[in-house]
C-alpha cells in the first residue's frame, strides 16, 4: 500500500477495516501495529451500529488507527480541539502528512 492510499484510510474516522488492511496502513508508515487495535465487532442490523452480514468480525476501527498513526510518529498532541470522528480523523492524517512532507503546497 502506498502512502498516500494509507493516509485516505486515516481521513476517515467512520470506517472499519479489516486486520490486514489496519497491518498494510502500519507498514505504509512504517509504524508498529499492536493486537490492542483489533477488536470484534457484531451488529444484529441495529440501525445506530456496525451492520455485519456475517459477524461478528474483527476490525480497526479507523479513529483508533489514525491516533495510532498519529502517536507513533510523535504529531498526535497537534490534533486537537476538533469534536466529531471525522474531524479527528482528518485532522490526525493532516498532521501525519504534515510530519511526513506529504502537505501539498
Amino acid at each position: 500500500m502506498e502512502r498516500k492510499d494509507a493516509l485516505a484510510i486515516i481521513s476517515n474516522g467512520h470506517g472499519i477495516y479489516s486486520v490486514k488492511a489496519a497491518q498494510e496502513v502500519c507498514d505504509a508508515f512504517g509504524v508498529s501495529f499492536p493486537k490492542n487495535l483489533v477488536q470484534a465487532y457484531e451488529s444484529d442490523r441495529h440501525p445506530l451500529g456496525v451492520t455485519m452480514l456475517h459477524g461478528p468480525e474483527q476490525g480497526v476501527w479507523s479513529l483508533s488507527l489514525a491516533q495510532h498513526v498519529a502517536k507513533c510518529l510523535g504529531v498526535a498532541e497537534k490534533a486537537h480541539g476538533f469534536l466529531g470522528r471525522g474531524s479527528q480523523a482528518h485532522e490526525y492524517a493532516r498532521v501525519v502528512a504534515e510530519k511526513l512532507g506529504m502537505v501539498e503546497a
